[in-house]
C-alpha cells in the first residue's frame, strides 16, 4: 500500500517556506543592527532566503541522489528518471523565488527597524 504524502506536502511546501521567510527576516534584523540601510536589508534578506530555499531543495534531492529513499521526490507528483535535470531547474526556480520572498521581507525589517530617538 502507498503513502499518504498529501500532509506532509502541505507542511513542506506551505509552512516551510514561511518559516524560512521568518527566519530571513530574523537573521537580517540581528545581522544589521537597528541601523541598517535599505539596500543592505533588502540583498541580505534575499541572499539568506535564497539559500535557505535551495538548501530545502538540496536536502529533498540528496537521499535520493545516494541512493538512501525516493520517498520525497514523490511529493513533487514526477517520474524523476532524469533527477539531476529536475535538480537544476528546482535550485533555478527556489533561488528565485526565495531571493524575491527574500528582498520583500528583508524591505519590510527595514520599514519596521526600531526608530532612533534622542533622549530629552
Amino acid at each position: 500500500m502507498g503513502r499518504d504524502v498529501e500532509g506532509p506536502a502541505v507542511v513542506l511546501f506551505t509552512l516551510g517556506p514561511l518559516a524560512l521567510v521568518g527566519w530571513a527576516g530574523f537573521a537580517v534584523a540581528l545581522a544589521l543592527g537597528p541601523r541598517r540601510r535599505r539596500a543592505a536589508s533588502i540583498v541580505l534578506g534575499a541572499a539568506f532566503t535564497s539559500v535557505a530555499f535551495m538548501a530545502g531543495v538540496l536536502g529533498t534531492f540528496v537521499p535520493y541522489a545516494v541512493g538512501w529513499s525516493g520517498y520525497e521526490l514523490d511529493l513533487y507528483g514526477e517520474d524523476f528518471g532524469g533527477w539531476q535535470r529536475w535538480l537544476w531547474i528546482m535550485l533555478a526556480v527556489s533561488a528565485f523565488w526565495g531571493g524575491l520572498a527574500g528582498a520583500g521581507v528583508g524591505f519590510l525589517v527595514w520599514v519596521f527597524r526600531p526608530a532612533a530617538t534622542k533622549p530629552v
